[in-house]
């Protein structure tokens, strides 16, 4: 196996490219990924290489993504070997420091960068009070005025897809 040592901050300007091309979710995920692994490194005192495991479709997506993959090199990380590995491996030769600087040039969104994006966009913004359509005499002594139906059916599909991805977080650990 090569120990190529990744220099400081490498990665960090691909890393800025994706996070705005809306990669955010699956950058913390890479990012939380060289945390644990430098934390685990240094209670064992041994490194074994990692796989990096998408859980989520959105992580999943990202990895067959060229300019995600164009970071994971950058940060030392290594593509499938052989026919046996089916994801990519954070090598046993990066130390927890080295992955903790890689970890750092993610999270940085860099000096022209805005201090933080959120990590993603609410997905659907919660009426006020759903429960209370609109309180009784609004809009009824007027014939111009109508009341404005709420759209009360339309989260049950991002409520199903969401359950789904805290079940797949989960099983993450």
């Amino acid at each position: 196996e090569e120990h190529w040592v990744p220099e400081e901050g490498a990665g960090q300007d691909l890393a800025q490219r994706l996070q705005q091309e809306g990669l955010a979710g699956p950058l913390q995920w890479l990012e939380n990924c060289l945390r644990r692994a430098a934390g685990d490194r240094e209670e064992d005192g041994v490194s074994h290489p990692v796989p990096l495991v998408p859980l989520t479709e959105e992580n999943e997506d990202a990895m067959e993504d060229q300019r995600f993959r164009a970071l994971l090199r950058q940060l030392g990380l290594r593509p499938p070997a052989s026919e046996q590995e089916s994801f990519w491996r954070i090598p046993a030769a990066l130390t927890p420091q080295q992955l903790r600087h890689a970890a750092a040039s993610i999270a940085r969104r860099g000096p022209s960068g805005s201090p933080q994006d959120p990590p993603e966009p609410p997905r659907c913004p919660q009426d006020p009070s759903p429960a209370e359509p609109l309180p009784a005499g609004l809009g009824s002594d007027s014939e111009s005025e109508e009341p404005v139906p709420v759209p009360v059916p339309s989260p049950v599909q991002p409520r199903a897809k969401r359950r789904r991805e805290l079940a797949s977080e989960d099983e993450d650990g």
